[in-house]
């Protein structure tokens, strides 16, 4: 995954590092309402990527009332719900803390 890109205001992509101690959760970033849009490479299983540029292609050609014109439309939406359920299960529905970098690469099997 690629590194987030720093900015001369300390902030990272709308994500600005928090003054406070270490491990002290505090609001950062922008609203969850943003319709600012960042550039980012992860990759898909071939299969899942396949199908959803199908959807969109067609949806954005022959469906507008779906309000999909772009695999984006499918995406993030989906992302959104997922990100939501999980900090339901595992975060007492509060947004996890903000990070400014994820670490690279897969996890170590534990």
């Amino acid at each position: 995954m690629l590194e987030p890109d720093l900015v001369p205001d300390g902030s990272v992509d709308g994500i600005t590092a928090s003054p406070s101690a270490p491990g002290v959760d505090e609001p950062t970033g922008q609203g969850t309402h943003s319709r600012r849009r960042v550039q980012r490479t992860i990759n898909f299983d071939r299969s899942v990527l396949e199908r959803a540029r199908a959807a969109a292609t067609y949806l954005a050609s022959y469906e507008p009332q779906a309000g999909v014109r772009s695999l984006a439309d499918i995406v993030n939406p989906a992302v959104l719900a997922y990100v939501t359920e999980l900090e339901e299960l595992y975060n007492g529905g509060e947004p996890f803390r903000p990070v400014l970098r994820m670490p690279s690469g897969r996890p170590a099997n534990r």
